[in-house]
């Protein structure tokens, strides 16, 4: 068949596919040829018979005919108002997202040679998504921490697009898709019920079709909250399957807290992919915290909102400034503890902060409503402080125990019910308690959809620190109960750092004094460890989940406790086992004389971490970040052949090569890094450093396309053709040729992950058996050669 043929066929095909997608129920499409270039195509929709011809050809593109003899591209055909009537869409999302108080805040974007760019988060995001691939599916994935205005950032790019769009100054329209507290592996259910809030016509059958025409894009916001929820690959696999349905087409953006869980999804993405065929490409966006004039400009922006006099507008300016310099620096970076600062601020003379200033902001709006709102008939106060703080407590931990973020108003009054009616609780009236109950879905910190979710006006906290400022206060209650079974607790869903932080804060406070009780704070300590790493040892489906929660919560705990040795910042004698350190930053701690048995520690930041005379057994170091002038990896028992990868603070590239990596773990003091020891390390260093470099690629893009500029000092390599064939040969990697929207490009996927190409080159024997048998050929190939490019 000639190109001419084949471009014909698929044509007929897609608009199959797509009108099928916004077809009856049940309804058949028929599309018929009536040329080797022209198609007629008959469908339902709403009820009603459709026809149209299809003109395609691969120099003018595909046009439509309708029945009323206008002519236009497919694109605009598809967008108008007999189809998806995204006209329409943008017109309700502006009404559902109107403008507000919005400051611009800046991010950051790397590009070539480990540069990056920076601009306004809004203006990069929209510059990135008007730039056209063409040949594969762009992952745009924003990352930020909890406060810093990620989701505002977003709404703010989905309103102004619907305003362009509406004005004619794009051609495309995104949709925002709230993510958070919703399990991933129904990612059709959220598109769903985001275009039923929305009260359009569109279907999510149709999203996947308008997003390859490039005419829409899902931004799927809070892509990281709930990636536990019936195991990490169920969740993977809902968005790696939606990009099967791309075909390497169109655009998508999501946001995600931690860089470490947008890594594994772009890890495990093609592994757990529906059919195989994605094609995909990432590109990394980090919104940056509020610099002095960013928090200066809010400030100014909101006093000209509320017009405030020249006093008042003074007096606020002077009272924020000496809240944010009693040791808040950093959460002045954050928007939402400017903003909350403000506001209470503005109706509160007394406030002013303190030494946990989230604590405090709970605090306030924990006694303002108890004084002002939660009363009885006499004006007294329905609750204690205390018990307002459970309340909520019982409430996020209802919240975790469910896997999402959201509850229907009905179950928000049954967690209230529950708490009252607590032995705990039997001082209040029977009159007290059925008016909490009553009052409950409208309390402080809780937010109501107002009617417009498919989950009947759900409630949820307002904001993700609330909820994890509570949540922590829960999991705290879990620990101090020896009964409590943590392991159900951890295994809910990806806990969130800065719960980790605030639990580990808690429970030092509560259990850790330092001074001459160093030795007893310790020993409490130990306990603590030992009751992570028991929670981590039953293997069960979600033991990895429940690893890495705990890992999360050990080093949250060693920093905590860091302060109790005699030099300060060191811990002495502890052990800890059977955790997974994922991601996160190991800081300013040292840990003397100590062991570590079972650890995996997966791209954890140790550039400030110590490990002075320590003992390591079956410690496995998967890309950890070090800096050899501060990093200390004394752990005995260590080799290299532990050790996949390392990163070096400061320099975008991840070393594989045993020789390098023994080198900066020498550096580091690591007392075993003999590259020698390391079976099938024998591999000539430039070999080693042509399959890290195509590792690398597959941390951005899958397949890589072996015509990609960017990698042609790679397939340029005079030694790669021969480590493609040994890559292909024993299954690494597959050669492919796909279509793409011009001619057909040679593309090579990966058949495993991009961390086990290159751990099997150790030959250790948790590698994958086919990739320590292309180690080994590739070591034998190159032996007598001493590794020259003729050899092979």
């Amino acid at each position: 068949m000639s190109d001419a043929g084949r471009f014909a066929d698929y044509w007929k095909g897609r608009i199959e596919r797509d009108l099928t997608s916004f077809g009856d129920p049940g309804a058949l499409v028929d599309v018929r040829g009536t040329t080797g270039r022209a198609f007629r195509a008959a469908w339902t929709m709403q009820g009603v018979e459709r026809e149209a011809m299809f003109s395609v050809s691969r120099d003018a593109g595909v046009s439509v005919t309708t029945e009323e003899g206008r002519t236009l591209p497919y694109r605009s055909f598809v967008a108008g108002s007999d189809m998806a009537d995204l006209q329409r869409v943008a017109r309700m999302i502006l009404q559902a997202m109107p403008p507000g108080l919005f400051v611009e805040t800046g991010a950051e974007r790397s590009v070539a040679d480990g540069d990056t760019r920076k601009a306004s988060a809004v203006g990069l995001l929209a510059d990135l998504l008007e730039e056209e691939d063409g040949v594969a599916t762009r992952v745009v994935m924003v990352t930020a921490d909890a406060g810093a205005g990620k989701t505002c950032v977003l709404k703010e790019l989905v309103r102004r697009y619907a305003d362009d769009y509406l004005h004619g100054r794009t051609r495309r329209l995104l949709l925002y898709v709230d993510a958070q507290g919703r399990s991933l592996a129904r990612l059709n259910e959220a598109l769903a019920t985001e275009l039923q809030d929305l009260k359009v016509g569109l279907t999510y059958h149709s999203v996947a079709t308008l997003a390859r025409l490039g005419i829409l894009v899902p931004v799927i916001d809070g892509f990281d909250e709930l990636l536990g929820v019936s195991g990490y690959d169920d969740a993977f696999s809902s968005l790696a399957g939606f990009l099967d349905q791309l075909e390497g087409e169109g655009q998508l953006l999501a946001s995600a807290r931690s860089v470490y869980y947008e890594e594994e999804f772009l890890a495990r993405a093609g592994r757990v992919s529906a059919t195989g065929n994605q094609r995909w490409s990432h590109v990394p966006v980090r919104v940056l915290e509020w610099s002095d004039d960013d928090r200066r400009g809010y400030l100014e922006a909101w006093i000209e909102d509320r017009e405030l006099t020249d006093e008042a507008a003074d007096r606020l300016r002077r009272r924020v400034e000496k809240i944010f310099a009693r040791g808040h620096e950093e959460l002045a970076k954050k928007p939402l503890f400017l903003a909350r600062v403000v506001e209470l601020l503005r109706n509160d003379r007394e406030f002013s902060g303190g030494d946990d200033l989230l604590q405090a902001l709970v605090r306030e709006y924990l006694s303002r409503e108890r004084n002002e709102k939660l009363l009885d008939r006499q004006s007294g106060s329905l609750l204690t402080e205390a018990q307002f703080e459970r309340l909520m407590c019982e409430l996020a931990q209802e919240m975790w125990n469910q896997e999402t973020r959201e509850l229907d108003s009905r179950s928000v009054r049954e967690v209230a019910e529950f708490f009252v009616e607590n032995e705990e609780n039997e001082s209040l009236s029977d009159t007290a308690k059925q008016s909490v109950v009553e009052r409950m879905p409208a309390l402080a910190f809780l937010a109501r959809s107002d009617g417009r979710s498919l989950r009947s006006g759900g409630i949820s906290f307002e904001h993700e620190l609330f909820f994890s400022y509570f949540l922590a206060g829960s999991i705290v209650s879990e620990f101090s109960s020896a009964s409590a079974d943590v392991r159900i607790v951890l295994s809910r869903s990806a806990l969130p750092g800065d719960v980790a932080e605030r639990v580990a804060a808690q429970l030092h406070a509560r259990n850790g004094t330092g001074g001459r009780d160093g030795a007893g704070a310790r020993d409490r300590l130990q306990k603590l460890l030992d009751r992570l790493a028991d929670a981590g040892r039953k293997e069960w489906r979600r033991t990895m989940q429940v690893r890495e929660n705990a890992g999360l919560l050990v080093m949250a705990l060693l920093q905590a406790y860091a302060g109790l040795g005699e030099g300060g910042h060191e811990i002495d004698e502890c052990t800890v086992r059977s955790v997974v350190f994922p991601g996160s930053r190991l800081r300013d701690v040292t840990l003397r004389r100590c062991s570590l048995v079972d650890v995996e520690v997966r791209r954890t930041d140790l550039t400030t971490a110590r490990f002075v005379e320590c003992a390591a057994r079956n410690v496995l170091l998967f890309e950890p970040r070090v800096a050899p002038g501060s990093t200390r990896l004394e752990l005995q028992g260590l080799e290299v052949s532990h050790v996949t990868g390392l990163r070096l603070a400061g320099s975008p590239e991840t070393f594989y090569e045993p020789s390098t990596v023994a080198a900066k773990l020498r550096e580091c003091g690591a007392p075993t890094a003999d590259p020698d020891k390391a079976v099938g390390s024998r591999v000539p260093p430039e070999y080693v450093e042509l399959v890290g470099r195509l590792v690398r690629a597959y941390r951005r893009a899958n397949p890589v396309c072996a015509e990609d500029p960017a990698l042609a000092g790679l397939f340029g390599d005079p030694r790669w053709a021969a480590v493609e064939r040994l890559l292909i040969d024993h299954e690494i990697v597959a050669k492919e040729q796909r279509a793409t929207s011009g001619r057909p490009k040679t593309f090579l996927r990966r058949r495993v992950l991009p961390e086990q190409m290159m751990s099997g080159r150790n030959g250790g024997a948790d590698g994958v058996p086919r990739v320590r048998s292309f180690w080994r050929a590739l070591e034998s190939e190159t032996a007598s050669g001493g590794g020259r490019s003729d050899r092979l």
